[in-house]
């Protein structure tokens, strides 16, 4: 089995983290990807769903808090920007 990468800045990576590591190429990815696999769990799992809610919620909150630039209400931004038939202009 085998892969075969056509990046040379991957591959440079690579080499560069098993000579850090003092390893092969191949066990110096293995241990990246099981790091990073095991780092970010479960897509699925409740306690990865919850984390990505409350990433959005603060992200949203971020939002909510920055100042309005524009004076214009909702609707008559959408007026600016859209036409009869709803396409931008």
């Amino acid at each position: 089995m085998g892969m075969n990468i056509k990046d040379e800045r991957v591959h440079a990576m690579a080499k560069e983290l098993a000579s850090r590591r003092g390893t092969s190429v191949t066990n110096a990815v293995r241990q990246a990807l099981a790091a990073e696999l095991e780092r970010n769990g479960e897509p699925n799992s409740g306690a990865a769903l919850e984390a990505r809610k409350q990433a959005m919620q603060a992200l949203l909150a971020r939002c909510r808090a920055l100042p309005r630039l524009d004076p214009r209400e909702r609707g008559e931004v959408e007026r600016d920007l859209f036409d009869d038939a709803v396409l931008p202009w």
